[in-house]
């Protein structure tokens, strides 16, 4: 266990990439269990949305981000690597969530939103779509820039159909 955290603070670090992972198929249903966790703990400590809201976006998001990668994995004839990449996918997610959590219960702590916290928050996605950028590149055999693209449509993807499917939740930030 011990060995799989720090390969994953190694991916978060760019220091190790997906090919690096177990190609271990029942650790992704482990890891999405894990993952479940973690989202339902966030949710909870989110303001302003339900914890059912903050669930089902990041439901969303992980469902779009590991479909389009084992979608493309395919398109490019690379269908052996999709484990590793869902693996690496889900670790830096979960690793990263986890590091929010401080954060999260920072601001629930104010009572407000305090500059400084959303900053680094805001911090924290820029560096998750960063890391998510590495495993694409990685994984694909691309370019830097063409997984930072990869990383960054998927994102606005995700916006776009959270907002056709539960625009509740754009209204209520």
């Amino acid at each position: 266990m011990n060995a799989l955290i720090r390969l994953f603070a190694r991916v978060c670090l760019f220091r190790s990439g997906p090919e690096d992972m177990p190609f271990a198929p029942p650790l992704v249903a482990i890891l999405l269990a894990v993952w479940l966790l973690v989202q339902f703990i966030n949710g909870a400590l989110q303001t302003g949305l339900s914890v059912a809201q903050m669930i089902g976006v990041q439901m969303l998001s992980m469902l779009l981000m590991l479909g389009a990668s084992a979608a493309i994995l395919g398109f490019k004839g690379l269908r052996a690597r999709w484990t590793q990449t869902a693996l690496a996918l889900i670790g830096v997610d979960i690793a990263l969530s986890l590091v929010s959590i401080p954060l999260l219960l920072l601001s629930l702590a104010t009572g407000q939103h305090v500059p400084f916290i959303d900053g680094l928050y805001l911090m924290l996605v820029v560096w998750q779509l960063a890391v998510q950028s590495f495993i694409y590149h990685r994984a694909l055999s691309v370019s830097p820039l063409l997984g930072l693209a990869l990383a960054f449509g998927l994102l606005v993807l995700t916006f776009m159909l959270i907002g056709v499917w539960m625009p509740e939740v754009f209204e209520a930030a």
